[in-house]
Order: C-alpha cells, then structure tokens, then sequence
C-alpha cells in the first residue's frame, strides 16, 4: 500500500484543561448560581465535572481543551438544542443556559489560552458498559436507541459538521503508515493491512458515495445510559463530542463493533443490532452491502 497519507500529531492531540476546584466553584456560583458538591469525570477532551447542587439536581459542567474551536462546540450545542425539540423525549443531556441567557461563555487560563464553559443535565443510571457481556436483547435495545437518535439528528446541519474527527475513518487517516507503525500491535498487523489495502483501493470510496447526515458516531457500552442492574433497559445516550456529517452506516458500525466486542455470536448479535437500528433508520441494499467494510474501518482505528 503506497504510503501517501501523513498526518499531524497536534490533530490527534488530546489535552483536557484541569481547572482547579476554586475556578469550578467560581464559575458555578457566578455563572449559574450554583453551589454543591462536584466529582470529577472522566473525558477524552474537556474537563468534565459532576455537579450536585445543594437542592440535589444533578448537572455536568464541561470545560473544552484549548484545541476545540467555539464552532465545533457549538456543533454539539445545537446538536442537543436541535433533538429537544424533534424528539423531546429522547434522553439526552439537555443545555442548561448561564445566569445572562448563554449556551456557552468563554474562560480563560493562566497562559492566556481560550475555553468554553457550558453545563448539561446529568443522566442518570450506569453505563452498559459496566457489563463485560451483553445478551442479544441488549444489543437490540442498543440498536434502538442509536437508530431513534440518528433518525432525530437527520434534518440537523451545522457549519462544523465537516470538522477533523480524530477518530473518523473516512478521513483517510488509518492509512497513514506512520500512524498504523504506532498504534497496531505486530500480532494483528498483517491482517489489518490486507483490510486497509482494500478499503483504500474501494471500499472507503463508495462509503464516502453514500448518503451522509450528521451521526452521533460514538454509541458505544460507556456512552449508553441504562436503568441500574438492567442492561437491556436503555435509559438515555451521552457524550456527543465525536458528532460529524458521515454516511449513516459509519454510525451503525461503531454500535456494532463495540457491542461484539460484549458478545461472542456476531450473526446473532448483529442481527439483533440490525433489527433494533432498522426500526428507526432504513438501510439500503448498497449501504448493507458496505457495512462489513465500515465495520472493519471501526474496527481498526479503535485498535
């Protein structure tokens, strides 16, 4: 495979601030009229923090690295305000507003470098991903909530919807030579690049052909929501901070490859993700066609 993608390593760079609990508590106070107690979370890029008021509501307040441009937070930003209010009863983190009326405001550290500052309702329940195996009724129930969520994104757009997603395989970056020698362990290496050569030489181009809307494109066990000891019972999906404008099977197949990775039966368990996704978002002859590879392309960036 020739190699002729390169990539820059800023891009791939992922710098949450850590704020002290003094500037947390400022911003909650002054920004939101808020005091409680705050537990940190964890997250890939901002600084999450859970905030109990002293009423006992339950919020989030997320605080972007110095690398995520105010367009790509507002991406998500109307992301949540836009499923409000087609699906209202889809559980979502919701936007809760500051003090003068704003969905975010900025903050700025000791260096001089900019954040966005915002705060989101908590969801509650434990995550899917407390389970090391998930039964086909789980997974169904998976494939429900991620189809129900990119039926309700499919009329939203935004002018980041095209922005470089680290972890998108269509942007050509799993082909960087450099990157593979990096990050794919010598045991799986061989058949990984037999994937990628035919990826490269076809595949990756007729996702590309596909149809594409805005995808939530992180539906994995950690980002479920799910009523306590209950997998099966979805309660709500978080963290959209790996949101794009791709082809619609991107969004299946990284449902897919993070439930078989809690299930040893890949017909059964997608079938079952299938019959779930499909209630919602209809998938054409050509898309199936493609989903094996898709699901490949998941597969070997999430190495």
């Amino acid at each position: 495979m020739p190699d002729t993608i390169t990539f820059d390593s800023d891009r791939l760079r992922f710098n949450p601030p850590i704020f002290p609990e003094k500037v947390l508590r400022e911003i909650l106070s002054d920004r939101y009229g808020l005091t409680g107690s705050l537990k940190h979370l964890a997250g890939e890029r901002d600084q999450n923090t859970l905030v109990i008021s002293d009423s006992s509501e339950q919020f989030v307040l997320k605080i972007s690295g110095p690398d995520e441009a105010l367009e790509t937070v507002d991406f998500q930003i109307q992301a949540l305000l836009h499923l409000q209010t087609v699906d209202p009863e889809l559980s979502v983190p919701r936007q809760i507003p500051d003090r003068f009326g704003r969905q975010a405001s900025v903050l700025h550290d000791r260096t001089g470098q900019t954040h966005w500052v915002r705060l989101v309702s908590f969801l509650k329940g434990e995550p899917v991903d407390n389970y090391d195996q998930l039964n086909i009724n789980t997974i169904q129930s998976i494939g429900q909530v991620a189809g129900r969520l990119c039926a309700a994104l499919k009329d939203f757009d935004h002018s980041a919807a095209m922005h470089f997603m680290p972890w998108d395989p269509l942007n050509g970056i799993i082909f960087s030579r450099e990157l593979r020698d990096s990050y794919l362990p010598e045991v799986i290496r061989p058949l990984a690049e037999q994937h990628l050569e035919r990826l490269e030489a076809d595949s990756l181009l007729r996702i590309k052909a596909l149809p594409s809307q805005v995808i939530h494109h992180d539906a994995h066990p950690g980002n479920i929501i799910c009523e306590p000891g209950h997998p099966a019972r979805i309660t709500g999906v978080i963290d959209f901070g790996d949101l794009l404008r791709r082809p619609v099977i991107m969004d299946l197949s990284v449902a897919l490859s993070n439930a078989l990775r809690h299930n040893g039966s890949i017909l059964e368990a997608t079938s079952a993700m299938l019959q779930g996704y499909t209630e919602y978002v209809p998938l054409s002859e050509a898309m199936l066609e493609l989903l094996y590879d898709a699901l490949c392309a998941s597969y070997i960036l999430s190495v």
